[in-house]
């Protein structure tokens, strides 16, 4: 009978300890988020009572944090915030929305005459040109890089000099060809000629029916007529055209269109044919 009495009395006494464990921690763990409230730079997510631990964002960086009861409990509520400030010193903030106080500061900029920091950050960089570069621009080779940096480039163009200075005795540094045809091109076709140097016994280029064909920084001598053109349309910059014939013969509604180049040799225009004169031409 005593066995059953004390048994009785142990089986009371651990409900109570247990109920003044539970107690005990609940009163922690609402001793523990009353600190963590007060603390304006956390914001509290979750709490887990049988863990006893508290999930909480740092307001500043936006980051997750798993905190104990006890921890909270046992350091004044001075020590959380300094353990706060360490956290945000030690993973500084990434990318985020401005805090109210960093946008009065932004304001404040902005009306000063100032860009916000943020604009000022992501702003591309504009390229600068020194005495150097600018030296650079007029002496390098076109095509060669003078300044870089992200997102733009700055490369050596061709000398802005008159139309007239371009041309000269042969408007191409190709070696000399000999040809006994003539390049004929037609229908709806597209030719380009760039850097020839061409010498034709008879007729040199031929664009009938619809052909299209630029003639660039190239120099043509032909025998017969340097550019036949009819129903076509022709190109020519930079180049020179010889014909002992004719240095041009249009017709048929061709469309010529000339600039920056020497014609050596009569220049024959029929029906609907026209030659746009774009400048810099000289006419022989």
């Amino acid at each position: 009978m005593g066995k059953v009495r004390y048994g009785g009395v142990m089986a009371c006494i651990g409900l109570l300890v247990i109920a003044a464990c539970s107690r005990e921690s609940q009163d922690e763990m609402s001793w523990a988020r009353a600190a963590l409230e007060r603390n304006t730079s956390l914001e509290i997510v979750a709490a887990d009572q049988h863990s006893r631990t508290f999930t909480v964002r740092l307001k500043d960086t936006g980051e997750l944090r798993m905190v104990r009861a006890d921890e909270v409990v046992a350091s004044p509520a001075a020590a959380a915030l300094a353990e706060a400030h360490a956290l945000k010193e030690s993973h500084p903030p990434t990318a985020r929305e401005a805090t109210p106080g960093e946008q009065a500061v932004a304001q404040a900029d902005t009306s000063m005459g100032g860009e916000p920091a943020g604009e000022a950050t992501n702003k591309r960089p504009e390229p600068v040109l020194t005495s150097e570069s600018s030296a650079g621009l007029q002496s390098a080779a076109p095509g060669r890089v003078l300044e870089s940096g992200p997102g733009y480039s700055i490369t050596a163009g061709q000398p802005a000099t008159p139309a007239a200075a371009r041309m000269r005795d042969s408007a191409s540094s190709a070696p000399l060809e000999r040809r006994h045809e003539p390049i004929v091109c037609q229908g709806p076709r597209l030719l380009h000629i760039d850097n020839r140097n061409l010498v034709f016994d008879g007729d040199a280029v031929s664009a009938l029916d619809g052909c299209e064909i630029h003639i660039t920084n190239s120099h043509i001598s032909a025998r017969g007529v340097g550019v036949v053109a009819r129903a076509a349309d022709v190109h020519i910059d930079n180049s020179q055209i010889e014909g002992e014939q004719a240095s041009i013969d249009a017709s048929d509604g061709a469309q010529v269109y000339a600039a920056s180049s020497r014609f050596k040799g009569l220049s024959r225009r029929l029906d609907t044919a026209v030659v746009h004169d774009l400048g810099g031409n000289n006419w022989n």
